[in-house]
């Protein structure tokens, strides 16, 4: 006689589970974006998945090459951000905006080094999971320079909960932006085709994230198209518009993929330190809003724009953000993604001068 084969009623309910959850977090995405929330997909579908993964241990199926996808098409997206006008404004300010990569990079050192002492953690661990440095890059870190890679895990993503939270508040409070947040093929160099702006972009977005990923870059994925499409930008090469619908869909899968890292094993296992995590968190956005503010009044910068370039990542993240809102992208761009750059550069080194030891 045959085997009858029977389901697994516990599979089912998984299933049915992750269908459910990806469908609300694909209704908050666009509720958001109906709002004008800037990047309201991101925050509806990060809402969601916390939520579903707290109390249901269930989220989207976002896996690390849906992250890299989603990395990649808001990469090659910023790159419409940089025109003449823009590198002009970046010469002007290239003094003060170096300056306040240094001090970003400070704050953070600064926050975790006095939280390892009062939370009673290893030094490398704290700053690895409040260095703003992209959270895959650091969690990789942790674990070949011997830090408690489940506790950077958890204040990686508190700081990029606390700082993404405040960063569409600020947004939404300074007023949309009157255009559309991805730019139209009518708006890049000479006008093309849609199909050709489209095409060009899609290109950009799988060469750079392909060889930001080879060359083993922090978030890779992203900083490729951007590094690749920006020179491409100034010779005039049309790179940066997305037939409509594709970014919002991008935006969706960086939430559900950020929310979906608290799952409630790892949370009560961790919850010691939750809220030092939170603290920290929060002190380093009012530190880093310090900064901003001193930026703009030395400088002459709008608050906003000073605000998402000094804010302490995700870049990704505050990128999407400020593409809804009044601020200068291309600023905002040049500061984070040369912050993400020194600390990849100068992070491995530094950290292994520090005592792995716990504080007492």
């Amino acid at each position: 006689m045959g085997t009858v084969m029977t389901k697994d009623p516990a599979s089912g309910r998984r299933l049915r589970r992750v269908v459910a959850v990806t469908g609300v977090s694909l209704l908050a995405a666009g509720l958001a974006e109906l709002a004008h929330l800037p990047a309201g997909a991101l925050l509806g579908s990060m809402l969601v998945s916390i939520v579903a993964s707290l109390t249901l241990s269930a989220h989207a199926p976002v896996g690390p090459r849906g992250m890299m996808v989603s990395q990649s098409v808001l990469g090659a997206a910023l790159c419409s951000s940089f025109s003449p006008e823009a590198w002009s404004a970046l010469a002007e300010n290239w003094v003060v905006a170096l300056a306040a990569v240094v001090g970003v990079v400070a704050v953070a050192q600064g926050v975790a080094l006095v939280c390892a002492r009062l939370g009673h953690l290893d030094p490398r661990t704290a700053t690895l999971g409040l260095m703003p440095g992209g959270a895959s890059a650091m969690v990789a870190l942790s674990e070949e320079l011997g830090a408690d890679a489940r506790l950077v895990t958890l204040f990686q993503y508190m700081r990029l909960c606390v700082v993404v939270l405040v960063a569409v508040a600020v947004g939404r409070w300074a007023g949309d932006s009157p255009e559309v947040v991805v730019a139209r093929a009518a708006d890049l160099p000479g006008s093309p085709a849609p199909w050709l702006a489209w095409l060009t972009t899609a290109g950009v977005s799988l060469v750079g994230s392909v060889l930001g990923v080879r060359w083993k870059l922090p978030a890779g994925a992203f900083l490729g198209p951007v590094l690749l499409g920006i020179p491409l930008t100034a010779l005039g090469v049309p790179v940066g518009a997305w037939p409509p619908g594709v970014l919002p869909l991008a935006l969706w899968g960086l939430g559900v993929r950020v929310g979906s890292q608290f799952d409630a094993a790892a949370v009560a296992e961790l919850k010691r330190v939750a809220h030092i995590a939170l603290i920290a968190s929060l002190t380093m956005v009012a530190g880093c809003l310090l900064l901003a503010w001193g930026w703009s009044a030395a400088a002459g910068v709008d608050l906003l724009t000073t605000y998402f370039a000094t804010s302490p990542g995700g870049a990704d993240s505050v990128l999407a953000i400020a593409l809804g809102t009044q601020a200068t992208v291309s600023v905002v761009l040049a500061v984070q993604v040369g912050r993400v750059l020194l600390i990849f550069l100068v992070a491995p080194s530094f950290l292994r001068r520090l005592s792995p030891t716990r504080e007492a």
